[in-house]
């Protein structure tokens, strides 16, 4: 991110801590789930995503995925998903259990792991220029 880009960044990170999540507007929504993936895969694999509050909004980062026409990055999301026997639970609390559950030896969950972070590190440049290109279309961004 460029200097504006992250000024503005952290701007709307102190809207959303200050007035809440859903008192941003959808494409403030959009940056702050995407964005949100994007940092916890960068800086720990996907995994990281669900162990952090980032998958709280689980539903609205699919969404946003689908708005962006992110597919293959949606496509790796599914997998880890897959992993949740009776859904993804929508607490942090909640999905740190399931994972701690996983048998650290289950070579068929670390190839899946592995496989995953693989690809999604392959798309986070292309994901964070579909995040650009929208943002600039919503007038969050200037080009």
């Amino acid at each position: 991110m460029n200097e504006r880009t992250l000024h503005k960044w952290f701007a709307l990170c102190d809207k959303a801590e200050n007035l809440g999540y859903q008192n941003l507007t959808p494409a403030e929504q959009v940056w702050m789930d995407i964005r949100s993936l994007i940092d916890s895969t960068n800086n720990g694999g996907i995994i990281s995503y669900f162990y952090n509050s980032g998958a709280d909004r689980l539903n609205e980062c699919l969404a946003a995925l689908d708005l962006l026409d992110a597919t293959t990055v949606r496509a790796q999301l599914e997998r880890i998903i897959a992993l949740f026997p009776d859904g993804v639970p929508d607490t942090v609390i909640g999905r740190n259990e399931v994972i701690d559950s996983w048998d650290d030896n289950d070579e068929s969950i670390n190839s899946l792991l592995e496989e995953v972070d693989n690809v999604m590190f392959s798309q986070i440049e292309q994901l964070e220029e579909k995040l650009n290109q929208f943002l600039i279309e919503q007038g969050l961004l200037e080009d």
